[in-house]
């Protein structure tokens, strides 16, 4: 049965916004002061421009809608698909709870005191996070003809927020004179371990359009909109962080500026400033919607890798089946689900909001960043090899001597990330704890997918057996 196509270019459009686009890490930028400034634009440059040039080429090379997971498995073989496709799916999974976590919070900021109160307690932030998880997951079994219209709401919600937030911050500066020096501001990348994390997180911010890849087959119009919209997000995201990097630091110095409190807190004392302190609810509830639905967006997204796994008999075949009428995977979206709940009750376990956050955005990024070396090194190798017979291949522009530096910069900036993942926040009380926790931790991750491929397999080879022998 032919999957419904429910997506138009605006809906993709919003689609990629949420994905590609998230006010979270302006507060991360802000507190490394006007130095992120330029390294915003370094990071669209050199990883997130590679990464729509190489998800262009990529898409339109091979059919079906695995991303990274079919390209990688095309390209080297089922292991390094299934491992490749295993590392981004798992890896959204804290990231789902961390997101939670901050839309909690930015949620709460608009509730005053009362909410202070309550982000105070870990069970309260539990208990909200598991509700929000289970009515976007309830949402998104219905199919991508409703869960769009989340999505739609949160990108055009983050648009809003953001120039608000720029609004403010720039009356602000023409006002009074902008929080942040940044006339005798130093530029310079720091090269320290803030610096590190400022370049891990914003590879992570810049990254989301190779997520398009997973919707070619619900997406009218085919892979001309899917490069329409690819073309304009570059374009897009160094406006949407560069005005609300500047517009927070305009607010806020960046000793304020903290990473998860930072951006509520800009924002408020902004509109408090220039006498608009009533309509402080109303923006903050923008920031809540604008998280909402990239949340969405993202969950709908990757609920597709456990049904290609399905498909592909690593997971039993109902994970592999989409509802008739809907569309929708749904046994993979209700599983997805379960999952991100049960990570966000073992992250509030014994720790603080402030340390449940910093360690599920560290292990996100780092488990997130993997899987672009494996897109790049795939981007690489296809260039040696014709393209498929009657293939409507779009190609990087240049040639292939182009092809081939797109993927060397976009690997080396992706190489470089995983690296910074690494270092410790200087926040963390043990840092040396603090590294082996989340090596630990990624190691788990990796070597459990290795396992479940292994045991995936060994069932395979059984039931094949089992066939012959009958």
């Amino acid at each position: 049965m032919a999957t419904p196509k429910t997506l138009g270019f605006f809906d993709l459009f919003f689609y990629a916004a949420a994905t590609s686009l998230s006010v979270r890490w302006i507060s991360v930028a802000a507190a490394a002061g006007p130095a992120s400034l330029p390294i915003w634009i370094l990071a669209v440059v050199i990883f997130s421009a590679p990464l729509i040039i190489a998800t262009a080429e990529l898409t339109t090379r091979f059919e079906g809608e695995g991303g990274v997971y079919a390209w990688t498995r095309e390209t080297f073989g089922p292991f390094w698909g299934f491992l490749a496709g295993w590392l981004y799916w798992t890896c959204n999974l804290p990231f789902y709870a961390g997101m939670l976590v901050f839309m909690i919070n930015l949620g709460a900021a608009g509730l005053g005191p009362t909410g202070q109160d309550l982000i105070g307690e870990p069970l309260a932030v539990m208990a909200l996070a598991v509700v929000l998880a289970t009515l976007v997951g309830a949402l998104h079994c219905f199919g991508l003809g409703s869960g769009k219209w989340l999505s739609n709401l949160g990108a055009i919600a983050s648009v809003t927020f953001v120039t608000m937030l720029t609004v403010v911050g720039f009356s602000i500066a023409f006002q009074k004179g902008p929080a942040t020096d940044f006339a005798h501001a130093s530029y310079a990348p720091p090269l320290n371990a803030n610096g590190a994390i400022l370049w891990a997180t914003m590879v992570f911010g810049v990254g989301g359009s190779e997520a398009l890849a997973f919707l070619r087959n619900d997406v009218r119009g085919g892979m001309r909109t899917i490069l329409r919209v690819l073309a304009l997000m570059a374009i897009v995201q160094i406006a949407f962080y560069l005005c609300g990097t500047s517009a927070m630091l305009s607010i806020l110095t960046p000793e304020g500026a903290t990473r998860l409190s930072g951006l509520p807190d800009a924002l408020v004392q902004g509109l408090e400033q220039i006498q608009l302190g009533g309509f402080a609810p109303l923006a903050l509830l923008f920031g809540f919607l604008c998280l909402l639905g990239s949340y969405s967006a993202w969950f709908g997204v990757t609920a597709r890798l456990p049904f290609a796994a399905g498909i592909d008999a690593f997971l039993p075949s109902a994970f592999g089946r989409r509802n008739p009428k809907t569309g929708a995977p749904t046994v993979s979206i209700i599983m997805q689900t379960i999952i991100v709940i049960v990570i966000v009750v073992l992250s509030q376990a014994g720790d603080t909001l402030k340390g449940a956050y910093d360690f599920l955005v560290a292990m996100s990024v780092l488990s997130y960043t993997l899987p672009f070396a494996f897109l790049f090194v795939v981007f690489l190798a296809v260039q040696r090899r014709a393209p498929p017979v009657g293939a409507a291949l779009w190609r990087t522009p240049g040639g292939i001597l182009m092809a081939r530096a797109v993927g060397v910069v976009g690997l080396a900036a992706t190489l470089v990330a995983i690296a910074c993942t690494i270092v410790p926040s200087p926040d963390a009380a043990d840092q040396v704890g603090e590294v082996i926790k989340l090596v630990v931790a990624s190691a788990i991750l990796i070597f459990s997918g290795v396992a479940f491929y292994l045991v995936a397999r060994r069932k395979a080879a059984r039931r094949a057996l089992s066939a012959l022998t009958r």
